[in-house]
């Protein structure tokens, strides 16, 4: 059960990193004005590097939990 809560664990932190991307993305829309297109830039590639660390992350956990209910299921 431990194990269960530390994937549930995992996915909230997984949320929450979601929200702190919608974040971004949001200041990246903000930001767009012909003037500013360097800064919007660089919040761009900042918001598609964090997008790619959070798919590994979800990943993760993800192929943590299938690999936790195959052994149950198997001990059962």
């Amino acid at each position: 059960m431990e194990e269960l809560y530390s994937i549930m664990r995992d996915f909230l932190e997984v949320e929450y990193n979601q929200e702190s991307l919608l974040c971004l993305l949001r200041a990246a829309e903000a930001a767009y004005t012909s003037k500013e297109q360097a800064e919007a830039k660089l919040i761009a590639n900042s918001a598609k590097y964090y997008l790619k660390a959070l798919q590994g992350e979800l990943k993760a956990a993800i192929n943590r939990m299938d690999s936790y209910i195959a052994e149950n299921a198997k001990k059962q």
